[in-house]
């Protein structure tokens, strides 16, 4: 008799453990996101991972909060029963962050696609060829990303990360270049490491000069002691 409770009170708690936190995390989610994972768990558990780790996470904003949108919109489509987009642009992220996207829109890095279609993004985008723009200048400065009729997007203007991109809902550029998806972290945006993803090589060597420059020695010797995580550093 002892044997069998023990039994039953050991079997409620690992239940609590499994359960309790799937939950909690239903009770933090709305309705509309908590669908979205009964899905998306299964076919992309690295994007969900990612996303529990955030900030995100914490306040409730889930994946239907960010890709909600309206039927109007270019890049709107109907996936099982709700109008969501794929593309989250600055303006979107605004509903949370409008000071943030504000400083974004006044920035150079909202114009940096721009010099695409100088003479010298011309030349660079003709001696180069197709392919290498597609996966080179595009990738860093963006592209203008093109909706095909049926409201899917046109796979030679996307996927796209580019800082400039020109978004279907007319805004220009994308967070997620600096802060990586679907952590969206202030402190991996932060590093170095990841303005590197584009200002490095022959052609624009700027991570390269600042590894050797003073700055570049500070940091490394001091990384540690820069609260990067936090919101004032």
């Amino acid at each position: 008799m002892k044997r069998s409770w023990l039994l039953a009170a050991m079997t409620l708690l690992v239940a609590g453990l499994t359960v309790g936190p799937a939950l909690a995390e239903q009770a933090r989610i709305s309705k509309e996101s908590a669908e979205c994972l009964e899905c998306h768990q299964e076919g992309m558990p690295g994007l969900i991972s990612q996303w529990e780790d955030s900030a995100h996470w914490n306040a409730g904003v889930g994946c239907y909060e960010c890709h909600k949108a309206e039927k109007n919109d270019a890049d709107a489509v109907d996936h099982n029963g709700y109008t969501v987009a794929i593309i989250v642009s600055p303006r979107d992220c605004g509903t949370c962050h409008p000071k943030e996207t504000a400083e974004q829109e006044a920035s150079h890095h909202a114009k940096a696609g721009d010099i695409l279609n100088t003479k010298d993004g011309m030349l660079g985008q003709t001696v180069g060829g197709e392919p290498a723009v597609a996966v080179g200048c595009r990738q860093c400065h963006g592209s203008i990303v093109k909706v095909n009729k049926d409201g899917s997007l046109d796979t030679n203007t996307w996927p796209n990360t580019g800082i400039g991109r020109v978004n279907p809902d007319g805004s220009k550029g994308t967070c997620s270049a600096c802060h990586t998806r679907h952590r969206f972290s202030k402190e991996q945006a932060r590093q170095p490491e990841t303005c590197g993803k584009c200002h490095l090589g022959p052609d624009h060597p700027q991570k390269e000069v600042y590894e050797e420059s003073k700055h570049g020695i500070l940091y490394r010797a001091f990384k540690d002691d820069l609260n990067m995580d936090k919101p004032k550093w």
